[in-house]
């Protein structure tokens, strides 16, 4: 029990000065008389009367005791802190992701949050719901309604995280929109709100509240592997590098750490590194010629995150592209395509002198428009007028960069923010081609998929000039691998995934009642069935190497979280949805009840009864 005015208890002095008015002498004035003998009694009561006299059994004087008590604590306001009624309808969203595996809090954070999540459930009262929301990768519906807490427990006993992000926005929306035309309805997060000031929400509909609830430590540092990549060695093609970068994501020390890279399990490189807190290290790995194989990367470093200490890379042979140039000459562009990969066979042609051929895997057209397009995966430079499924509007000169899409493939490890162009030209593009590069007054990049080919779209000049500079950028040759990869459908990209990511594998010709199967990294085996020639696996939510294998084949793909929102796992103190800021609280809503009234209560009745003692001259 608390008190709102404890001043007011400094007024349990006056119990001292009570008890004094019941042990005090009585003032008596002297008079003279003939005789004593009628005044005997009055002699005694004078002799029991001494300054200090005994305390005699008196009943009033408990009675006021009390009485004084309660009327100072009533004034002082006591309270009881306590847990208010919750909402008939409560829908959970647990946060499923791979922050919610850090070992901050002694077990993990999804444990507790499990542990929290059981209490809510014991505490449903007769009439009340709960629906629980799973949020990974994408959210979903873990279990529907229900009024049943052994059923809703058994649910919440299956749920374990997973290596993905955590699309908490969309388990937001979706609780939103069940909750919209509900009555006493409440959404309770139990996350520890790692990305989620990277992503909007939006609950402008809901109609219940929203309570957030966070689990882990303010204090909480990890390292971890955030960026992975292959490519060839621009020295020595038959080469290969590997970039690595990783980041201290901690704010208290620096931290020593052994950078391991394997190749199918076997040691061949080891680095010693400190990264300073928030320092952000990139790392490469020279002189690589494996040609098939798995690369492991691995953090030798004791933090509260194990999922993103290790990456992995699949290593593959990619067949023979061919690639047509058709333009008037461009050794920039061209060098970059042809320094990407040994396997890349470069023609080039006259625009005066093009005519379709369905024997190359990608045409890059730089400065030129054909009539016809073939059904090809196509690069456009430096178009300067309408194309086939795009019609240009204008021109813009000088454009400045605005922002880039950073999670497309094209656009990984790609830097603009010292790009220059003279001019671009601006284009009427249909939906199914989105923006990749914008700036404050044209878009500088479009890419699309349209009938099994894609495209690229550059509408300015890369050739170096007084205000060109793309060229002259780390940026180009790495677009251009993207672009090259990406437009490919190498084995590049659909062997990398994030967690979460479904794996589409085509085996063209092959019996549609082939047996396939797919080994994951804890060794469990899935039996797939084939589609159309094509597998699609979705199951890809833990990090590591994953095998699918079939009559005549066997194939492997790796799967990696980095991902900084995720290996950031210092705890969010609140979110904001819908410009509304939610302070985290704890998984019961406390509140203060005051308990004055009954206090006074008690004392009335108190007071009639020392009335009462009185005139009945009861113990007095």
């Amino acid at each position: 029990m608390d008190f709102l005015k404890p001043i007011y208890l400094y007024l349990l002095l006056l119990i001292p000065p009570l008890l004094l008015l019941y042990v005090l002498k009585l003032r008596r004035k002297t008079h003279v008389v003939s005789s004593c003998l009628l005044w005997e009694q009055a002699i005694e009561d004078m002799k029991a009367n001494t300054l200090f006299q005994r305390l005699r059994r008196n009943l009033l004087l408990p009675l006021q005791v009390i009485f004084l008590t309660l009327a100072v604590f009533a004034l002082a306001r006591p309270f009881l802190r306590g847990t208010t009624s919750m909402a008939e309808n409560i829908i959970l969203i647990m946060d499923c992701s791979a922050s919610m595996k850090s070992t901050d809090v002694g077990g993990t954070r999804f444990e507790a949050a499990k542990s929290d999540a059981a209490k809510l459930v014991v505490e449903l009262g007769s009439g009340d719901r709960m629906m629980i929301i799973e949020a990974k990768s994408s959210p979903r519906i873990a279990f529907g309604f229900s009024s049943d807490r052994l059923q809703l427990q058994d649910a919440l006993g299956k749920m374990q995280p997973a290596d993905t992000s955590s699309d908490l926005s969309g388990a937001i929306q979706l609780a939103s929109s069940i909750a919209r035309d509900m009555q006493k309805s409440e959404i309770v997060i139990l996350s520890d709100g790692a990305g989620m000031d990277r992503q909007q929400h939006d609950l402008r509909d809901a109609s219940g509240r929203v309570r957030f609830v966070r689990f882990g430590r303010e204090d909480a540092g990890n390292v971890g592997i955030i960026a992975l990549e292959m490519g060839r060695s621009y020295t020595e093609p038959s080469e290969r590098q590997l970039y690595v970068a990783l980041k201290n994501f901690g704010d208290a020390e620096k931290r020593s750490l052994l950078l391991e890279l394997y190749h199918n399990e076997d040691l061949i490189d080891v680095r010693e590194l400190g990264l300073s807190p928030g320092e952000r290290r990139s790392v490469i790995f020279d002189g690589l010629r494996y040609t098939d194989g798995v690369i492991k990367v691995a953090i030798d470093i004791d933090d509260y995150l194990e999922v993103d200490n290790h990456a992995y890379y699949v290593i593959t042979r990619p067949g023979l592209r061919r690639v047509l140039l058709v333009g008037t000459g461009n050794v920039f562009l061209e060098e970059a395509i042809r320094t990407l990969s040994a396997e890349v066979e470069i023609s080039r042609e006259d625009p005066d002198l093009y005519s379709p051929d369905e024997k190359y895997d990608l045409i890059v057209f730089d400065g030129f428009i054909p009539d016809e397009l073939l059904r090809k995966n196509l690069i456009f430079v430096n178009p300067q007028g309408d194309l086939p499924f795009g019609k240009l509007i204008g021109r813009s000169e000088d454009p400045s960069i605005i922002d880039w899409d950073r999670s497309h493939p094209v656009m990984r490890f790609v830097e603009l923010s010292g790009l220059r162009v003279v001019r671009g030209y601006n284009y009427e593009m249909p939906p199914w081609m989105m923006p990749l590069v914008e700036s404050d007054t044209a878009t500088l990049a479009w890419l699309g998929e349209s009938d099994g080919h894609r495209i690229i779209v550059l509408p300015f000049d890369v050739r170096p000039g007084a205000s060109n500079n793309f060229s002259m950028l780390p940026a180009f040759p790495i677009f251009f691998s993207n672009a090259l990869n990406w437009l490919a459908e190498t084995d590049i990209y659909h062997r990398q995934l994030r967690p979460g990511d479904p794996l589409r594998f085509s085996l063209p010709g092959a019996a549609t009642d082939q047996a396939v199967s797919v080994r994951k990294p804890d060794g469990k085996e899935v039996s797939l069935q084939l589609e159309a020639d094509n597998v699609v696996f979705s199951d890809t939510d833990g990090v590591g190497v994953y095998e699918i294998a079939g009559k005549g084949f066997a194939e492997e793909f790796a799967v990696n979280l980095l991902d900084e929102s995720e290996s950031d796992i210092r705890p969010a103190g609140k979110i904001e949805i819908a410009g509304q800021e939610i302070a985290s609280s704890t998984v019961y809503e406390v509140s203060n009840r005051e308990i004055w009234g009954i206090l006074v209560l008690a004392a009335l009745m108190l007071l009639a009864v020392e009335w009462w003692v009185y005139h009945r001259r009861i113990l007095v």
